[in-house]
């Protein structure tokens, strides 16, 4: 790049190249500059869906654990109630 005092002894048409080639970064520039915040946005709402997913199946464990305990408990009271049955028959 030039300088300042540079710039002011540059001919015409050597600012003229120096404004295409400054416009043309820019330009590139812009460009990645959307691309990146677009994919800002997108990351954005892929961790916004993945947080409300999360959730949801954070839900469907403690449900699942729920339904498990139910599950064991009357496991256990027919265990207990077939051992009840079995000394019944026994003593018969």
């Amino acid at each position: 790049m030039y300088t300042n005092d540079e710039l002011e002894n540059l001919t015409l048409e050597e600012k003229k190249r120096q404004k295409r080639s400054l416009n043309m970064q820019m330009v590139m520039l812009e460009s990645d500059q959307r691309k990146m915040k677009q994919k800002q946005d997108l990351l954005e709402m892929e961790i916004r869906k993945s947080k409300i997913d999360k959730e949801r199946l954070e839900m469907n464990i403690d449900e699942k654990k729920k339904q498990l305990e139910k599950t064991k408990i009357q496991l256990t009271q027919n265990e207990e109630e077939l051992k009840r049955i079995k000394k019944k028959l026994n003593f018969l």
